[in-house]
């Protein structure tokens, strides 16, 4: 399924395809003295119509750039091909579809490497240097540089060739950059938090029962310094659990894996380590997401999975991602003790997690829906708009 910023790159290039398709058309018509002037009227009608024709077929049917197979690179490469020998044949500087010889190079731009694009816009300007001199009519043949506005448009082509290759990728790069910079904030405002709640709250539990701890041996009262000295030893272990977690979190990485397999993964990992049988399953069509949004639905996943270890003392849980009408869903739920909801959307005391997990879903735009009851597990599902979280 085509992403957002897929969709929208389709309907530019659909919309420049045609719209210099119908000024080569304007151009052949109302100014037919440039650069179509030595081609008969019959074969300039072949050429606009098959060419029509082509642009209505490369419309409806658009490059799967993201395959990037050989054959991706094939079409892209016979689509320059075609739309250069256009230009070469009609005149050269001076041609009618000389603005439609852009179409590829913007292809390339949008959706490949920026090596792909400059390289068709350097081919494109050579060849076309080539191809004006070789159309010379004077015995110098590079007499052409000082004909009309032949050099000019020569430039004019050549810079807009590679600021056509240059702007998107650097554009992208830039907005990249700045949301992989707010997902680092936010990640230093989570670890802080999560510090402030757990470990620094263990810390502070550990210090008060050392002091209890001491003054029952100092009293010589071995059955309450046993008792404190468990007390101890159950923190320690679970605070250890707490700092595993974290570091196994942070540690899954999605930015070369889809959220599906990462999630999966870390799902098999969590039940053997914790003993707790997991079952993750995606619907069928669920849609590829932009990166900052499958990271925030990966900590989602892996702060209620904490919360089933910490609270829920379950033995199953589940995990579902699929897709409704215009969201994104996913269903967590356990077969735990459940726990008493005096509101909607509330979470007990010590679920220190779940506020972390609102504000990650409504920082999407999206909610989260608790349902639960004493004994009979709990049910979280997080809802986020589709448009603002696919790709």
């Amino acid at each position: 399924m085509p992403g957002r910023y897929e969709k929208e790159a389709y309907q530019f290039l659909a919309v420049y395809r045609f719209l210099s398709y119908a000024l080569a058309v304007l151009f052949s018509q109302v100014t037919p003295t440039i650069g179509a002037k030595t081609i008969p009227d019959l074969q300039l009608i072949v050429i606009l119509s098959t060419l029509g024709v082509y642009s209505i077929l490369r419309v409806f049917s658009p490059l799967r750039w993201r395959e990037r197979g050989l054959m991706t690179y094939f079409i892209l490469a016979g689509d320059f091909l075609l739309s250069i020998l256009l230009v070469i044949f009609t005149g050269g500087l001076n041609s009618i579809f000389l603005l439609y010889s852009l179409v590829p190079i913007m292809t390339a731009a949008l959706f490949f490497e920026e090596v792909v694009a400059l390289s068709l816009a350097a081919a494109a300007s050579v060849v076309l240097s080539i191809t004006q001199v070789a159309l010379s009519q004077s015995p110098n043949k590079f007499a052409w540089f000082l004909q009309g506005y032949n050099l000019t448009l020569l430039i004019i082509y050549t810079l807009f060739s590679f600021v056509c290759a240059m702007v998107p990728y650097r554009i992208n790069l830039n907005i990249r950059r700045r949301i992989e910079k707010e997902a680092i904030m936010e990640e230093r405002r989570r670890m802080a938090r999560e510090i402030h709640d757990g470990v620094a709250q263990s810390l502070s539990y550990l210090n008060m029962k050392t002091k209890l701890l001491s003054d029952s041996i100092s009293s010589q009262k071995t059955i309450e310094a046993l008792g404190e000295l468990a007390d101890i030893r159950k923190v320690v272990r679970e605070s250890y659990d707490d700092i595993r977690e974290s570091i196994d979190q942070l540690s899954t990485e999605i930015k070369n894996v889809p959220i599906v397999s990462a999630l999966a993964n870390y799902t098999r990992e969590f039940g053997i380590n914790n003993g707790i049988k997991v079952r993750f399953e995606v619907l069928r069509g669920f849609p590829q997401l932009a990166p900052t949004a499958e990271l925030q639905l990966l900590r989602i996943a892996q702060e209620l999975l904490t919360n089933v270890r910490k609270h829920a003392q379950a033995s199953q849980v589940s995990i579902k991602l699929e897709t409704i009408d215009q969201s994104v869903e996913m269903l967590v739920k356990d077969n735990g003790q459940g726990f008493v909801l005096t509101e909607p959307g509330e979470s007990p005391s010590g679920y220190h997690g779940m506020k972390i997990i609102r504000e990650r879903a409504e920082g999407l735009g999206g909610t989260i829906n608790v349902v639960t009851a004493p004994g009979k597990g709990t049910e979280v599902r997080v809802t986020m708009p589709l448009e603002k979280v696919r790709l």
